[in-house]
C-alpha cells in the first residue's frame, strides 16, 4: 500500500510499505479522507520544531485526523464489522497518511454513514476542543476566544452549547473574524486596534481560551482576563512574561492537551444530533502527492480544513 513519508524539511515521498494485519483486537481501515492538521503539519514539514522531531519520519507521519471504513476485524473485536465507518485519532495504532491504517478496535469511534462523510474528517479537533472546555466552567461566564481558526471555530461552536454570558472574539484576521459570525459570534476584537484591545485590557473577561500558539498572543490573554487562562494551541518557542501580573491576579493558567475516546464520542453524538457541523470548515481535498502545496495553502491562511485521499 501507499503512504506518505516525511523524508526532511521540506522533502516527503510517497512510499509502498507492506499492508498491515489486525491481531485479535485490531482493525484495519480503509482511510477515506485525512484532513491536515494547521498547527502540526506546517511546522514538521518546514523543520520548525527543531529537534523534537527525528527526520525521516515513520511512514504515514503525522497524520492524527481521519475517517475510514473499516476493512478487516480481528478474531475477538466484536463492537465492530466491515463496512462501518469510524473516526480515528492518533492514538491507537500507526499514524493515518497511508491508504490502510491499524487501529486498536477501541481506539476508533464508529459514525452514521447518513453523515456527509467529509464532515466527520476533522472530528479528531472538535474532541479536542470538548476536551479543552471539559476543564472549564464557562457557563454564565464572560469568555474571550484568541484565535479563531479551525480550532478556535470548533471551541466556539462547543462553547456556545454551554451557554456562556458573552463570548468576545480576539483575532487580528478579518477574514477569520467574519467565519467566526457565521457560528454566531457577535463581537470580534482585534490586538491591532490600540484603542478597543486596551479598552477590552480595562475590562477584561472571566477567562480566556487561547488557541493560537503564539507568544504575544498568549501574553495578551494574561492581560485580558480577570482571572483564568486555558492554553489551547501550543508553542516550542521559548518567551518571557511579567509574572507580577500573574500574582496580582490571583491568576490560573490550565493547558489542555487532546482528546479522549470519550471526548471524540461525545462530539460524534453532537453531529449526529446537529447540534455541531463541519461542512463549514472543508475548503477543498487534494491528493497525498500535493502534500506539499497543501501544506504552504494552511500555512498561509487560505483555507479552514484542507482534507487529503488517495486516488
Amino acid at each position: 500500500m501507499k503512504a506518505l513519508q516525511i523524508m526532511k524539511p521540506y522533502e516527503f515521498k510517497i512510499v509502498e510499505v507492506p499492508n498491515p494485519t489486525p491481531k485479535d483486537d485490531e482493525v484495519v481501515v480503509k482511510l477515506e479522507y485525512a484532513a491536515i492538521c494547521n498547527q502540526n503539519d506546517y511546522k514538521i514539514f518546514y523543520g520548525e520544531y527543531g529537534d523534537l522531531i527525528k527526520y525521516p519520519m515513520d511512514p504515514g507521519a503525522f497524520g492524527h485526523e481521519g475517517v475510514g471504513l473499516v476493512d478487516q476485524v480481528g478474531k475477538k473485536v466484536k463492537s465492530l464489522k466491515k463496512g462501518d465507518r469510524v473516526i480515528m485519532t492518533g492514538d491507537g495504532g500507526p499514524m493515518l497518511y497511508s491508504e490502510f491504517v491499524l487501529r486498536k478496535a477501541d481506539s476508533v469511534v464508529s459514525v452514521d454513514k447518513k453523515i456527509p462523510v467529509k464532515e466527520t474528517a476533522i472530528l479528531e479537533l472538535f474532541g479536542c476542543g470538548y476536551h479543552c472546555l471539559e476543564h472549564l466552567d464557562v457557563k454564565n461566564k464572560e469568555i474571550g476566544l484568541a484565535g479563531l481558526g479551525p480550532a478556535g471555530l470548533a471551541i466556539l461552536q462547543l462553547l456556545m452549547l454551554r451557554k456562556p454570558k458573552k463570548v468576545i472574539g480576539i483575532e487580528i484576521s478579518k477574514e477569520r473574524a467574519a467565519e467566526a459570525a457565521r457560528f454566531g459570534l457577535k463581537e470580534v476584537v482585534s490586538p491591532l486596534d490600540e484603542p478597543a484591545f486596551k479598552q477590552l485590557k480595562k475590562t477584561g473577561v472571566d477567562i480566556v481560551i487561547d488557541c493560537t500558539g503564539v507568544p504575544q498572543s498568549m501574553l495578551n490573554s494574561f492581560d485580558v482576563t480577570r482571572r483564568e487562562v486555558m492554553i489551547f494551541g501550543f508553542t516550542n518557542k521559548k518567551f518571557e512574561v511579567d509574572q507580577s501580573k500573574w500574582f496580582q491576579k490571583e491568576l490560573i493558567i490550565r493547558n489542555t492537551k487532546v482528546q479522549t475516546i470519550d471526548d471524540l464520542k461525545a462530539v460524534v453524538k453532537l453531529l449526529e444530533a446537529g447540534k455541531i457541523s463541519g461542512k463549514e470548515f472543508i475548503s477543498g481535498v487534494d491528493t497525498f502527492e500535493n502534500y506539499a502545496q497543501v501544506v504552504e495553502k494552511i500555512y498561509k491562511k487560505e483555507a479552514i480544513k484542507i482534507l487529503m485521499e488517495w486516488r
